[in-house]
Protein backbone atom coordinates (compact mmCIF):
# COMPACT_ATOMS: atom_id res chain seq x y z
CA UNK A 1 0.00 0.00 0.00
CA UNK A 2 1.37 3.47 -0.99
CA UNK A 3 1.74 5.60 2.14
CA UNK A 4 -0.77 9.01 2.84
CA UNK A 5 1.70 11.82 3.53
CA UNK A 6 -0.12 14.67 4.83
CA UNK A 7 1.62 18.01 5.12
CA UNK A 8 -0.48 20.65 5.91
CA UNK A 9 -3.65 21.70 7.42
CA UNK A 10 -6.04 24.36 7.69
CA UNK A 11 -9.53 24.88 9.46
CA UNK A 12 -11.63 27.24 10.24
CA UNK A 13 -15.76 27.33 11.27
CA UNK A 14 -18.10 28.55 8.91
CA UNK A 15 -21.91 30.40 10.22
CA UNK A 16 -25.06 29.20 8.43
CA UNK A 17 -24.79 31.41 4.97
CA UNK A 18 -24.39 30.78 1.30
CA UNK A 19 -22.03 33.86 1.56
CA UNK A 20 -19.87 32.56 4.28
CA UNK A 21 -20.08 28.98 2.06
CA UNK A 22 -18.68 30.85 -1.29
CA UNK A 23 -15.75 32.91 0.99
CA UNK A 24 -14.30 29.99 2.39
CA UNK A 25 -14.93 28.12 -0.47
CA UNK A 26 -12.65 31.17 -2.39
CA UNK A 27 -10.19 30.75 0.41
CA UNK A 28 -9.52 27.27 0.49
CA UNK A 29 -9.18 27.44 -3.80
CA UNK A 30 -6.73 30.39 -3.97
CA UNK A 31 -4.85 28.43 -0.40
CA UNK A 32 -4.32 25.21 -3.55
CA UNK A 33 -4.73 26.90 -6.66
CA UNK A 34 -1.53 24.76 -7.84
CA UNK A 35 -2.83 21.51 -6.89
CA UNK A 36 -6.36 19.86 -7.36
CA UNK A 37 -9.25 20.66 -4.41
CA UNK A 38 -12.01 18.16 -3.63
CA UNK A 39 -15.26 19.35 -1.62
CA UNK A 40 -15.83 16.29 0.93
CA UNK A 41 -18.82 16.53 3.14
CA UNK A 42 -19.79 14.83 6.37
CA UNK A 43 -23.22 14.20 6.66
CA UNK A 44 -25.63 12.62 9.33
CA UNK A 45 -27.75 13.20 12.58
CA UNK A 46 -26.34 15.19 15.26
CA UNK A 47 -24.31 13.61 17.78
CA UNK A 48 -22.65 10.82 15.76
CA UNK A 49 -19.30 12.23 15.92
CA UNK A 50 -18.61 14.15 12.30
CA UNK A 51 -17.06 17.12 13.94
CA UNK A 52 -14.70 14.26 16.35
CA UNK A 53 -14.05 12.56 13.13
CA UNK A 54 -12.90 15.98 11.52
CA UNK A 55 -10.57 16.71 14.76
CA UNK A 56 -9.35 13.50 14.56
CA UNK A 57 -7.93 13.52 11.12
CA UNK A 58 -6.82 17.38 10.76
CA UNK A 59 -5.62 17.92 14.44
CA UNK A 60 -4.84 13.77 15.97
CA UNK A 61 -6.63 15.04 19.21
CA UNK A 62 -9.77 14.11 20.67
CA UNK A 63 -12.51 16.21 22.76
CA UNK A 64 -14.71 14.27 25.24
CA UNK A 65 -16.85 17.43 24.94
CA UNK A 66 -17.99 18.88 21.47
CA UNK A 67 -20.52 21.98 21.09
CA UNK A 68 -22.61 21.16 18.65
CA UNK A 69 -21.75 22.34 14.98
CA UNK A 70 -24.23 25.62 13.48
CA UNK A 71 -24.35 25.58 9.71
CA UNK A 72 -20.76 23.98 9.11
CA UNK A 73 -17.33 23.53 10.37
CA UNK A 74 -14.37 23.71 7.63
CA UNK A 75 -11.09 22.68 7.61
CA UNK A 76 -8.57 21.53 4.65
CA UNK A 77 -5.85 19.13 4.35
CA UNK A 78 -3.33 18.57 1.88
CA UNK A 79 -2.85 14.93 0.34
CA UNK A 80 -0.13 12.95 -1.29
CA UNK A 81 -0.53 9.64 -2.41
CA UNK A 82 1.92 8.21 -4.57
CA UNK A 83 3.28 11.07 -7.10
CA UNK A 84 -0.18 12.77 -7.01
CA UNK A 85 -1.15 15.91 -4.73
CA UNK A 86 -4.83 17.18 -3.94
CA UNK A 87 -6.35 18.87 -1.17
CA UNK A 88 -9.37 17.53 0.19
CA UNK A 89 -11.75 20.41 1.69
CA UNK A 90 -13.57 19.03 4.70
CA UNK A 91 -17.59 20.21 5.08
CA UNK A 92 -18.74 18.92 8.57
CA UNK A 93 -22.38 19.53 8.24
CA UNK A 94 -24.46 20.24 11.31
CA UNK A 95 -27.02 17.41 12.34
CA UNK A 96 -29.53 18.86 14.26
CA UNK A 97 -33.31 18.79 12.19
CA UNK A 98 -33.31 22.75 12.57
CA UNK A 99 -30.37 22.88 10.53
CA UNK A 100 -31.62 20.54 7.90
CA UNK A 101 -32.56 23.53 5.81
CA UNK A 102 -29.19 25.84 5.61
CA UNK A 103 -26.89 22.61 5.12
CA UNK A 104 -28.67 22.15 2.36
CA UNK A 105 -26.87 25.19 0.26
CA UNK A 106 -23.17 23.53 1.52
CA UNK A 107 -24.27 20.17 -0.85
CA UNK A 108 -23.44 22.14 -3.85
CA UNK A 109 -20.14 21.37 -5.49
CA UNK A 110 -19.74 18.30 -3.59
CA UNK A 111 -17.19 15.26 -4.79
CA UNK A 112 -17.60 13.10 -1.99
CA UNK A 113 -19.79 12.25 0.86
CA UNK A 114 -18.95 10.62 4.17
CA UNK A 115 -22.28 9.62 5.54
CA UNK A 116 -21.45 8.67 9.50
CA UNK A 117 -23.61 6.76 12.08
CA UNK A 118 -23.57 5.21 15.54
CA UNK A 119 -22.75 1.80 15.92
CA UNK A 120 -24.47 1.95 19.01
CA UNK A 121 -28.01 3.79 17.88
CA UNK A 122 -29.81 1.88 14.86
CA UNK A 123 -31.91 5.05 14.11
CA UNK A 124 -28.89 6.95 13.12
CA UNK A 125 -28.23 4.55 10.52
CA UNK A 126 -31.52 4.51 9.14
CA UNK A 127 -31.34 8.24 8.79
CA UNK A 128 -28.71 7.94 6.53
CA UNK A 129 -30.68 7.11 3.70
CA UNK A 130 -32.86 10.65 3.52
CA UNK A 131 -29.08 12.40 3.98
CA UNK A 132 -28.21 10.35 0.82
CA UNK A 133 -31.07 11.15 -0.63
CA UNK A 134 -30.57 14.95 -0.05
CA UNK A 135 -26.86 15.09 -0.85
CA UNK A 136 -27.57 13.41 -4.35
CA UNK A 137 -30.70 15.52 -4.97
CA UNK A 138 -27.97 18.40 -5.31
CA UNK A 139 -24.63 16.73 -6.41
CA UNK A 140 -25.76 13.57 -8.57
CA UNK A 141 -22.07 12.40 -8.91
CA UNK A 142 -21.20 12.50 -5.54
CA UNK A 143 -19.48 9.47 -4.30
CA UNK A 144 -20.10 8.05 -0.97
CA UNK A 145 -18.44 5.53 2.00
CA UNK A 146 -20.51 4.67 5.16
CA UNK A 147 -18.64 5.69 8.18
CA UNK A 148 -19.73 3.67 11.59
CA UNK A 149 -18.53 5.69 14.26
CA UNK A 150 -18.19 5.21 18.05
CA UNK A 151 -16.61 1.27 18.07
CA UNK A 152 -15.40 2.50 20.90
CA UNK A 153 -18.82 2.15 23.00
CA UNK A 154 -19.95 -0.49 21.29
CA UNK A 155 -21.45 -3.51 24.00
CA UNK A 156 -23.22 -6.67 23.29
CA UNK A 157 -26.65 -4.97 23.47
CA UNK A 158 -27.97 -4.45 20.70
CA UNK A 159 -26.82 -1.45 18.45
CA UNK A 160 -25.49 -2.00 14.60
CA UNK A 161 -23.52 -5.03 13.36
CA UNK A 162 -20.65 -4.26 10.41
CA UNK A 163 -22.95 -6.90 8.01
CA UNK A 164 -25.69 -3.95 8.36
CA UNK A 165 -23.70 -0.92 7.46
CA UNK A 166 -22.53 -3.17 4.48
CA UNK A 167 -26.17 -4.04 3.65
CA UNK A 168 -27.03 -0.88 4.02
CA UNK A 169 -23.98 1.12 2.04
CA UNK A 170 -24.59 -1.42 -1.08
CA UNK A 171 -27.75 0.14 -1.75
CA UNK A 172 -25.93 3.09 -2.64
CA UNK A 173 -23.27 1.32 -4.73
CA UNK A 174 -20.78 2.47 -1.37
CA UNK A 175 -18.26 0.76 0.83
CA UNK A 176 -18.96 0.85 4.81
CA UNK A 177 -15.96 0.96 7.33
CA UNK A 178 -15.95 1.20 11.31
CA UNK A 179 -13.79 3.92 13.20
CA UNK A 180 -13.17 5.48 16.73
CA UNK A 181 -12.92 9.03 16.34
CA UNK A 182 -11.72 8.77 19.92
CA UNK A 183 -9.07 6.46 19.93
CA UNK A 184 -8.17 7.00 16.40
CA UNK A 185 -8.93 3.65 15.17
CA UNK A 186 -9.56 3.56 11.04
CA UNK A 187 -10.12 7.31 10.74
CA UNK A 188 -7.11 8.00 8.63
CA UNK A 189 -8.54 4.96 6.41
CA UNK A 190 -11.55 7.20 6.04
CA UNK A 191 -9.72 9.72 4.27
CA UNK A 192 -7.58 7.69 1.98
CA UNK A 193 -10.28 5.81 0.62
CA UNK A 194 -11.23 8.89 -0.53
CA UNK A 195 -8.69 10.00 -1.98
CA UNK A 196 -7.96 7.08 -3.73
CA UNK A 197 -11.68 6.87 -5.23
CA UNK A 198 -11.27 11.14 -5.66
CA UNK A 199 -7.53 10.23 -8.00
CA UNK A 200 -9.47 7.02 -9.33
CA UNK A 201 -12.28 9.71 -10.78
CA UNK A 202 -11.34 12.96 -11.33
CA UNK A 203 -6.82 12.46 -12.22
CA UNK A 204 -6.32 9.58 -13.39
CA UNK A 205 -9.03 9.63 -16.09
CA UNK A 206 -7.33 13.27 -17.18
Amino acid sequence: MVALHIPETQACSVHASASGSCLSARWCLKMSARIPVFKTVLIGEGGVGKTSITLRYTENRFEDSMRMTVGANFASKKVTIGSTQMTIMLWDLGGQPRFHDVVQDYFKGSKFGIAVYDVNRLYTLERLEEWIHRLREVAPDCDLLIVGNKIDERTNDGGVALAEGIAFASKFGADCIEVSAKTGQGVNEIFETAARLLIKKYIQKV
